[in-house]
């Protein structure tokens, strides 16, 4: 639980300095989604994955960021795994001027994360 507030923490802290330094950002959305993933490094290669439909893609080793192709609402994305044989989660957030817009963008981008890599849905692939 512990890893898990950090890495939201993570998300928002990368998040807020956007919302602060620019007057026109005043929307802050986040989800997060269970992966298909075991681990945190496979949580993350679904996430890159998703961040095919960003651009301006920027990965660290603890995020992947970047915006949506309208430039918009810039979108960061972290993971935690869970252990204990649970499926890592993923943590989704996004800012943007429009919160019909940046909910969106971010609830798209988490299903991408969501689905990532799987051919069928009944077929899970783990690490």
């Amino acid at each position: 639980m512990r890893r898990f507030v950090v890495s939201a923490l993570t998300v928002l802290l990368t998040v807020t300095p956007l919302v602060t330094s620019s007057a026109k950002a005043a929307s802050l959305w986040w989800i997060k989604v269970i992966t298909t993933q075991k681990t945190f490094a496979g949580c993350k290669r679904e996430a890159e994955s998703a961040a095919r439909s960003l651009s301006n893609v920027r990965v660290t080793p603890d995020e992947i960021s970047g915006f949506s192709i309208d430039e918009q609402v810039y979108v960061a994305i972290t993971c935690v795994e869970r252990g204990a044989d649970q499926r890592a989660v993923a943590v989704i957030a996004g800012v943007g001027d429009d919160i019909n817009w940046v909910r969106q963008v971010v609830q798209n981008t988490a299903e991408l994360v969501r689905t990532s890599g799987e051919v069928n849905p009944q077929i899970r692939t783990e690490d």
